[in-house]
């Protein structure tokens, strides 16, 4: 199938977007946290194909483990004994990378157009 050149540019953000979606599913792993990190697999693997439900979930996925990074970072400081400056490293991280793969998946106009004339609507 050919892509136009805006579509082909949003095949490309749609591959590095899901590189990041696996690297966050991969942290959800160090957490343990087995369910959102197989539903990110998912998504990832759903974005390089252009499937504009995973793109959905991936989102929401993203900007749900923002807040949990949140809750979890008070519990482990709370009652984990661990020091609050490596908990806020670890947080920051995360969710810069959240927050980071949010940006790409809800504003690029490339990755719009990948998904539009992939799954052939207009």
């Amino acid at each position: 199938m050919e892509l136009s050149e805006r579509a082909e540019k949003g095949r490309k953000t749609a591959a590095g977007a899901a590189a990041l979606c696996n690297i966050a599913s991969a942290l959800s792993l160090l957490t343990l946290d087995i369910p959102l990190a197989l539903v990110g697999f998912w998504a990832a693997a759903g974005l390089k194909k252009g499937n504009a439900g995973a793109r959905s979930i991936a989102a929401a996925l993203r900007s749900a483990d923002i807040i949990l990074l949140v809750v979890a970072g008070v519990v482990t400081v709370r009652y984990g004994g661990l020091p609050i400056r490596a908990v806020l490293i670890v947080i920051a991280v995360c969710a810069l990378l959240d927050i980071i793969l949010l940006s790409i998946l809800t504003g690029s106009k490339e990755l719009e157009a990948f998904f539009k004339e992939v799954n052939g609507y207009f």
